[in-house]
């Protein structure tokens, strides 16, 4: 075997994936062999959507009146947790008479870190809004499928 070739081949594939992960948005999961302390950020870009496209989309619709909570989730960033009184369901099951949803962030998120947000979280205006929302897992909050999928039916 002749290492002259793959030193130089193996030293550029290392600094390509350095770069990734100090660029901030590198990793779509948890990277194995960092060490502790060390967060992981992610980037995706979202297409935007038609309500219809959001609808389809959505495991959940519904119409709600939503408040803010002191709580927070990490969901691959620390995400600010709202509280959202069902009014009506257009889409999917039930999901009681309030859940907690999560505002969608349009930036790359860090694990660990609060989320930020171009324009600021839709949900902080508070009032009533038709949510499309999808479920990571059933223990998990909702989130809005992508930034912005709240319609505002009323404010304040």
């Amino acid at each position: 075997m002749r290492w002259g070739r793959i030193g130089p081949v193996a030293v550029a594939v290392v600094a390509v994936m350095a770069s990734g992960l100090l660029a901030g948005c590198g990793a779509d999961g948890p990277v194995q062999g960092i060490g502790p302390g060390t967060s992981v950020s992610s980037c995706v870009d979202y297409v935007t959507m038609t309500a219809a496209e959001r609808r389809e989309a959505a495991d959940l619709v519904v119409d709600a009146r939503v408040t803010s909570t002191d709580r927070t989730v990490e969901l691959g960033g620390v995400y600010a947790v709202h509280e959202a009184e069902v009014t009506k369901v257009s889409k999917g099951d039930d999901p009681g008479a309030t859940i907690d949803v999560v505002s969608t962030s349009d930036m790359c998120t860090t694990s660990g870190e609060p989320v930020e947000y171009l324009e600021g979280d839709v949900l902080d205006a508070e009032g009533t809004f038709r949510l499309y929302l999808t479920q990571a897992d059933h223990d998990s909050a909702w989130r809005l499928v992508v930034p912005g999928a709240a319609e505002p039916l009323t404010t304040g």
